[in-house]
C-alpha cells in the first residue's frame, strides 16, 4: 500500500515537472513599464518578428529606426476638492453604515464609497521619472477594448469606462465593448444603454443569452471585436495617465507578443489608489498557485524597459487579434 502511494506521488511529481518545463519552453515573457502603470510582455515566438502586418510598421524596422513621439499631452487640470480626488481615501459618515453593509454583500467592496467619488476622478502620476519622458512609436495599432461584467456596481463600471475613454488617445480607440454576462440588475439594462449612447457613443454592450462565466464572456467580446489589438480589462479598474502607448508598442514591434500590466491597488474599503509594487515576475509554486518573484538586478537598472517573466497574470492583457486567432486554433488542436 505504501509502495503504491509512493509510485502515485512520483507520477504526480513527474507530471508537474513536465508541465512546468513545457510552459517554460512555450512562454518567453517580459514586462513593459507603462503608464497605467505597466504591462507584461509575453513573446511566444521570440525567433521570429513580423511587424509588416500592423499599421505603421515598416518591414525593415531593425535597419531603419522608427519614428517616435511623446503621446502624453500635459493639460492644465484644476484638481477638484471632491471625495477620492488624486486617489485619496474617502471615509463614509457613520450614519450610512447600514446602506454600506447592504452593498458590501452584493459587491464584495465598499460600493457606497464609489457612489460618492466622481466618475472622472483624478489620479496621481506615480510612474517612474524616466517613464514620464519616454517616447513611443508614433504610429500604433487601434484597439478593441473588451470589458466583461456581471452585476457590476453602476458607478464602478462607469468609472472604468470613463477612465479608459478620457486617458486614452482617441485615435487609438477603435471601440469599447462591454460584455454583459447575463446580469440581473435592472440598472444594467436599458439605463446603461441610454447612458452610454448619450455620453460614450463609441462604447457598445453585448449581452450573453445565459451565464457564460468570465472566459467565455471575454470570447464573446473578442469575436465581435474589429480592432487590430484586443485589450481585456476588468470592470472595476481605473486607467492612469499615458497608460496605453507603452502597452501597444511591444505588440506593434512583434505581433507574437502579449502584454499585461502592473496592476495598482484600489482599496476595497476607501477606494484609495496606490502602487502595488515596482514590478514583479510571475511564477507558480509547487502547488501551482500563482506567486510573484522579485525583479532581477539587470531589470532594476532599466525601470522604463521590458523585463522577463515566465508567467503572466490573466486578468488584464493585450494581444494582436490575428495572433489570438492562431492561439485559439493551437489550443483546440
Amino acid at each position: 500500500m505504501a509502495r503504491r502511494k509512493r509510485k502515485r506521488l512520483c507520477r504526480v511529481f513527474l507530471t508537474v515537472c513536465i508541465a512546468v518545463f513545457c510552459v517554460g519552453l512555450l512562454l518567453r515573457a517580459a514586462v513593459t513599464t507603462l503608464g497605467l502603470r505597466t504591462f507584461v510582455v509575453v513573446d511566444l515566438d521570440p525567433e521570429e518578428s513580423d511587424t509588416s502586418s500592423l499599421p505603421g510598421m515598416h518591414p525593415f524596422r531593425r535597419k531603419n529606426s522608427p519614428e517616435k513621439k511623446s503621446w502624453f499631452k500635459m493639460k492644465n487640470i484644476v484638481i477638484p476638492h471632491g471625495p477620492g480626488e488624486m486617489g485619496t481615501a474617502f471615509f463614509l459618515p457613520r450614519e450610512l453604515e447600514n446602506t454600506k453593509n447592504q452593498l458590501y454583500k452584493a459587491n464584495g467592496f465598499n460600493a457606497l464609497v464609489s457612489d460618492f467619488i466622481s466618475l472622472n476622478r483624478t489620479l496621481p502620476d506615480i510612474r517612474h521619472s524616466s517613464c514620464r519622458v519616454k517616447e513611443y512609436l508614433s504610429k500604433l495599432p487601434k484597439v478593441s477594448f473588451v470589458i466583461p461584467f456581471h452585476n457590476e456596481h453602476w458607478s464602478t463600471l462607469l468609472r472604468t469606462v470613463t477612465s479608459v475613454v478620457n486617458r486614452t488617445p482617441s485615435e487609438l480607440i477603435y471601440e469599447i465593448i462591454l460584455v454583459d454576462d447575463y446580469s440581473t440588475k435592472a440598472q444594467l439594462k436599458s439605463s446603461l444603454d441610454d447612458y452610454l449612447q448619450n455620453n460614450f457613443p463609441r462604447v457598445r454592450v453585448i449581452r450573453a443569452k445565459k451565464r457564460e462565466g468570465l472566459i467565455r464572456a471575454r470570447l464573446l467580446g473578442a469575436k465581435a471585436a474589429k480592432g487590430d489589438i484586443l485589450l481585456f480589462l476588468d470592470s472595476h479598474t481605473e486607467a492612469n495617465v499615458n497608460w496605453l502607448p507603452p502597452l501597444l508598442e511591444p505588440i506593434a514591434m512583434d505581433k507574437k507578443t502579449v502584454t499585461c500590466p502592473f496592476i495598482d491597488v484600489i482599496d476595497f474599503e476607501t477606494l484609495a489608489y496606490r502602487a502595488q509594487d515596482e514590478g514583479a515576475r510571475g511564477a507558480f509554486d509547487w502547488e501551482l498557485y500563482y506567486k510573484r518573484l522579485p525583479l532581477l538586478p539587470d531589470d532594476l537598472k532599466h525601470p522604463d524597459k521590458p523585463f522577463k517573466s515566465p508567467v503572466m497574470a490573466g486578468g488584464l492583457f493585450a494581444i494582436n487579434k490575428d495572433f489570438s486567432g492562431i492561439l485559439e486554433v493551437m489550443t483546440k488542436a
